[in-house]
């Protein structure tokens, strides 16, 4: 995957955890893998299109999930509802919003679609394209597996 890609991602992981939550994340070394992992239970999918397209996906466990809730609301949560995970929806909006926008810096015209949040105990999702995971550590939170964050590409028209 190229380079400038994989570095639009980064940034927008690292910039909008911090502006959107004022979390800090640790991010692992992305590698390219053939599926999701199913140790998470929550997922946010963000479709997109244009010079690329695919999905922008995040896998949360459920501490890691309350805990971005809390954050970016300001106080405490405990468990997760309508509210809660309409705001997990809404990083996953920030962060593909930012990710569109770095991409543009290098010529690449993407747009979004609204986040889609999915759970479940043991999900399973199956798309088509290059997969992408970059695992996360949430700085603060006392997670066993925190989160990942998995671009998926189906098609990328070279620009720029």
């Amino acid at each position: 995957m190229d380079a400038k890609i994989v570095n639009s991602l980064l940034k927008s992981v690292v910039e909008t955890f911090d502006k959107a939550a004022n979390i800090k994340v640790t991010l692992g070394k992305p590698k390219l893998v053939s599926q999701f992992s199913p140790r998470f239970s929550i997922f946010t999918v963000i479709g997109f299109g244009g010079t690329m397209e695919g999905h922008l996906v995040y896998g949360l466990d459920y501490k890691a999930a309350v805990f971005i809730v809390s954050k970016m609301m300001g106080m405490p949560y405990e468990q997760l509802d309508e509210l809660a995970y309409s705001a997990i929806g809404e990083m996953g909006n920030m962060v593909g919003g930012a990710l569109a926008m770095n991409l543009e810096k290098f010529g690449q015209k993407v747009t979004i679609a609204p986040p889609s949040v999915v759970t479940g105990e043991q999900l399973k999702l199956h798309v088509e394209g290059v997969i992408l995971a970059l695992p996360t550590t949430l700085e603060g939170c006392n997670c066993d597996s925190s989160a990942e964050v998995y671009l998926v590409v189906h098609s990328h028209k070279q620009r720029g």
